[in-house]
């Protein structure tokens, strides 16, 4: 019997031949996994890098807003509203965010925004494009929504 088993391990060894060798494998195995793992995980990662930037971005953009309305001093209260938009506009251009994408407003919780005491707060809201996908015809893709919110009390 074990000549039988020897023999059929043989012939089967035979036919099967080509069942263990795996030269020239390893090139196709290291590109598909690259297409299946490396460049979602890359994509992946910019769309985090991305939104992480925004929300830096509306964070800095509501302080320096709220900082400059706050500590206007013996302007305007519309020239210190013109001048908060435009540094939170700055500040937002700094990071690349498109004016479109953003939303600027100033809102006074206590009712009122000039006298001394008062709160200012502004609220910035960037729509967060998606990676790599340009918009169609009208509509924007929008990977997610980040939003930020400073307040300061008015100087006087």
């Amino acid at each position: 019997m074990p000549r039988l088993g020897r023999c059929l391990r043989r012939r089967l060894a035979a036919r099967l031949g080509g069942v263990h060798d795996e030269s020239g494998s390893s090139i196709i195995e290291f590109l598909m996994l690259a297409v299946l793992l490396m460049i979602p995980t890359v994509y992946f990662l910019i769309g985090v890098s991305t939104v992480q930037a925004a929300t830096y971005a509306g964070v800095g953009a509501a302080d320096q807003a709220a900082k400059i309305y706050a500590s206007g001093g013996e302007v305007s209260a519309g020239e210190r509203a013109h001048r908060a938009e435009l540094a939170a506009r700055s500040v937002l251009q700094d990071y690349g965010i498109e004016e479109s994408r953003a939303s600027v407003s100033r809102s006074c919780p206590t009712g009122g925004c000039d006298a001394a005491g008062d709160v200012v707060a502004y609220d910035v809201e960037i729509r967060v494009p998606v990676p790599l996908v340009s918009g169609i015809g009208g509509w924007e893709p929008t990977l997610a929504s980040v939003s930020s919110t400073s307040a300061q009390v008015q100087e006087g």
